[in-house]
């Protein structure tokens, strides 16, 4: 049986020893997952694009988890133009309720 695309993770944050990572999709909600980080081992950096091939069943092979480098790239430069835009908008000082 021949294996599924990969599917495409990002290591959202790592506390105590647990990552947080979400699914890369187009999804208005998309898939969290809480793991050890210990089963990523060096891949366990928040902010990693992970490329995960999947097994037979559909089960992501996360010790055959590959970082992509190019798409980390892209997601930083995309995060830093929103936050230029943002700030644009911010009046700056405190706001009055």
């Amino acid at each position: 049986m021949k294996n599924s695309e990969p599917e495409v993770w990002i290591v959202d944050t790592i506390t105590d020893g647990v990552a947080v990572l979400v699914e890369a999709s187009d999804d208005d909600e998309p898939a969290l997952i809480e793991m050890a980080a210990d089963l990523l081992g060096d891949l366990a950096i928040e902010g990693a694009v992970l490329v995960v091939p999947l097994g037979s069943v559909g089960d992501p092979l996360w010790d055959q988890a590959e970082r992509d480098a190019e798409a980390e790239k892209q997601l930083r430069a995309e995060a830093e133009r929103i936050l230029k835009k943002l700030k644009k908008r911010d009046p700056g000082g405190n706001v009055s309720l």
